[in-house]
C-alpha cells in the first residue's frame, strides 16, 4: 500500500488547487513518492474502488477531499441528465434517442492552418460544441457529421454511458480542434466551450492527481486512476498546454489552478509507478485510485505492466523542464525496464498473429505479468495465457496485444539523457 503522507502530500495541493488556501508550490510531487508495490494482493476489486466504506477509513484530510469530490461528480452527472430531461419535456417527448454512432474524433494532419480557417473547419467547431455536455467534456465513438438534436443522447450508445469520458482521445481531442479553431476565428462560442472543458478536466482529476477514464464517476474499472488509452496522460498535456500559456484566451487565474493540477498529476505518475522487488518499473493500464496499486479492467484485462500506456507516460516525463531529482530517477527506472521487458526476434501481425523473425524490432506487450514480465493474454473468460495463439481468434484478432511505440520512446530518452549529463 502507499504511505498515507504521500497521498497527503498529494492531496494538500489538491486542496490548494480547489480551495486557494496552499500556493502551486505547497507540494512538490517531485519528492520520494513511494510507487505501488507489486504486493498488493488485497487491492480492491474494481467494483469497490470508490466505495464510501473506503473513503470513510480514510484520515480525515484524505476523507474529506474524497466526499467533495464524490459529491461534486454526483452534481455534474445529474446536471447533464437534467439538460436532457428538459429537452425532452421541451420537444414533448418520453426518451431520449441516441446520438449517431461513429468512430470517435481525432485530430488529423490534414487539418493544417489553412484548413482550419475556411468554413469547414467552424461549421465542424459548431457541432462539436453542440455534443458537449453540460459537465464539460465529451463522448466517444459519435459520428460529428451535424449538430446533436434535442432530446438526443451526449452518447451513441442505447445506455446512459460514456457521458463523459478521456476514453479514445475523447475531450481532449475536442479541445485541442477548438484551440485550432479558435486561432482561426475566435469565435466566442468556441471559447466559452473550450474554457467549459478545461473546467470538466479540472473537476475530473481525482484528489491524489489522477484522472479517471469516466467523469461524472460511472462506477466499476472507470474510476479508476486510468493510463488506458492515454487518458490521463491526454488530458495532462491539455493542461499543461493551458498552464504554459499555449492557449491565450485561457485566464490566468485558470492557468494558476492549470499548473497546480499539472504538479498533482506529475504526483500521480510518481505514485503510481509499480515497484518490483523495490525497484521502480513501468505502470498498469489503471490503479486503484486511493492506495495506487494496479488493477483490472475487462476480464482480459489484467492487473500488470503497460508497455504501451508506459511509453506515453514516459515520454511526457522526458518533456518536463528542469525535471527533480524523483522524475529523473522515475524515468531511469522505466527505461531500463524498457529494456529488461523487450521481446527480440519475433514480429506481430495486425490480425493477431506472432511469428519468428530474426529482423524485426522490439516489441513490447500490451500486458507484462508483474515481477517476471512475461506477456500475458486473455478471453473475455479471463483466465491468463501465456502465449497469443493459447486464446480464441475474437480476442486474439480483436485487441491490440503488442506494440512496437516504446522503441522510438527509448531513442528520445537516450537524448534526453545525454542532456541531463548521463554518458
Amino acid at each position: 500500500m502507499i504511505a498515507s503522507s504521500t497521498r497527503a502530500a498529494l492531496l494538500a495541493l489538491a486542496m490548494g488547487l480547489r480551495g486557494g488556501a496552499v500556493s502551486c508550490a505547497a507540494a512538490q510531487p517531485g519528492s520520494a513518492a513511494p510507487a505501488a508495490s507489486a504486493a498488493s494482493a488485497a487491492a480492491p476489486v474494481p467494483d469497490t474502488l470508490l466505495a464510501m466504506s473506503r473513503i470513510l477509513a480514510l484520515p480525515a484530510a484524505e476523507r474529506d477531499a474524497w466526499r467533495n469530490y464524490v459529491e461534486t461528480s454526483r452534481r455534474r452527472a445529474a446536471q447533464d441528465r437534467a439538460a436532457i430531461d428538459a429537452e425532452l419535456r421541451g420537444a414533448g417527448k418520453a426518451t431520449w434517442t441516441p446520438a449517431p454512432a461513429g468512430r470517435g474524433f481525432e485530430v488529423t494532419d490534414a487539418m493544417t492552418d489553412a484548413w482550419f480557417a475556411g468554413d469547414s473547419a467552424r461549421h465542424l467547431a459548431d457541432v462539436l460544441v453542440s455534443y458537449q455536455t453540460p459537465s464539460g467534456g465529451w463522448s466517444k465513438r459519435i459520428d460529428f457529421t451535424r449538430p446533436r438534436q434535442p432530446g438526443e443522447s451526449f452518447a451513441s450508445e442505447r445506455s446512459w454511458m460514456w457521458i463523459g469520458t478521456l476514453d479514445n482521445g475523447a475531450t481532449t481531442e475536442q479541445l485541442r480542434f477548438l484551440a485550432g479553431a479558435l486561432r482561426a476565428h475566435g469565435d466566442p462560442a468556441h471559447r466559452a466551450s473550450f474554457l467549459r472543458g478545461i473546467e470538466y478536466l479540472l473537476d475530473a482529476q481525482q484528489p491524489t492527481g489522477c484522472w479517471p477514464q469516466v467523469y461524472p464517476l460511472a462506477g466499476g474499472y472507470h474510476d479508476a486512476a486510468t493510463w488506458n488509452d492515454d487518458a490521463g496522460i491526454n488530458a495532462l498535456r491539455v493542461v499543461r498546454s493551458a498552464a504554459a500559456g499555449e492557449y491565450p484566451w485561457v485566464p490566468e487565474e485558470m492557468r494558476a489552478r492549470a499548473a497546480a493540477a499539472v504538479e498533482r498529476g506529475v504526483g500521480c505518475i510518481l505514485a503510481t509507478q509499480i515497484r518490483v522487488d523495490g525497484r521502480r518499473t513501468a505502470w498498469g493500464a489503471q490503479h486503484d485510485p486511493i492506495g495506487f496499486a494496479p488493477v483490472k479492467a475487462r476480464a482480459y484485462e489484467h492487473a500488470s505492466l503497460s508497455g504501451r500506456e508506459s511509453a506515453e507516460i514516459l515520454d511526457f516525463l522526458i518533456r518536463i523542464e528542469n525535471p527533480s531529482p524523483a522524475v529523473v530517477q522515475a524515468v531511469h527506472a522505466a527505461a531500463a525496464w524498457f529494456r529488461a521487458a523487450a521481446i527480440t526476434g519475433q514480429r506481430y501481425l495486425p490480425r493477431g498473429e506472432v511469428t519468428m523473425d530474426s529482423t524485426a524490432g522490439p516489441l513490447w506487450a500490451r500486458f507484462h505479468e508483474i515481477g517476471t514480465n512475461r506477456p500475458i493474454f486473455s478471453d473475455r473468460d479471463g483466465v491468463i495465457r501465456y502465449a497469443l495463439s493459447e486464446i480464441g481468434e475474437e480476442r486474439r484478432g480483436g485487441y491490440l496485444w503488442y506494440t512496437d511505440e516504446p522503441a522510438s520512446t527509448l531513442r528520445r530518452y537516450e537524448r534526453w539523457a545525454r542532456r541531463q549529463g548521463m554518458p
